[in-house]
């Protein structure tokens, strides 16, 4: 299962702009939330209290097929930045030890 970190820093230049992105983003916790194909929310989405982001952890089969959603995000101006951060389980950490 490939797991990432995704934060998603939303674009609040404005109370509208504001407004309009987090009313994008709000039913990313349901069912019918347009996901890319082969992308499945893990945990989350939390919301930070000290950025105006949002913090996922996503299983990403393909994490190329997530180009298309999030650069229209940027074109309209709802996502000012993205970080999509792999992670690994812990195991991994003991195998890379392993081998130093």
């Amino acid at each position: 299962m490939p797991l990432y970190l995704d934060e998603i820093w939303l674009q609040c230049d404005s109370p509208e702009r504001a407004k309009q992105a987090l009313q994008a983003f709000r039913p990313m916790d349901g069912a019918g939330f347009p996901w890319p194909e082969g992308v499945t929310l893990i945990a989350g989405p939390w919301f930070s209290n000290e950025e105006a982001k949002i913090v996922l952890v996503l299983d990403i089969a393909d994490h190329a097929k997530t180009f298309t959603s999030f650069t229209l995000g940027l074109a309209h101006r709802l996502i000012a930045r993205r970080r999509l951060t792999p992670v690994v389980e812990w195991g991994a950490l003991d195998q890379l030890i392993g081998m130093l």
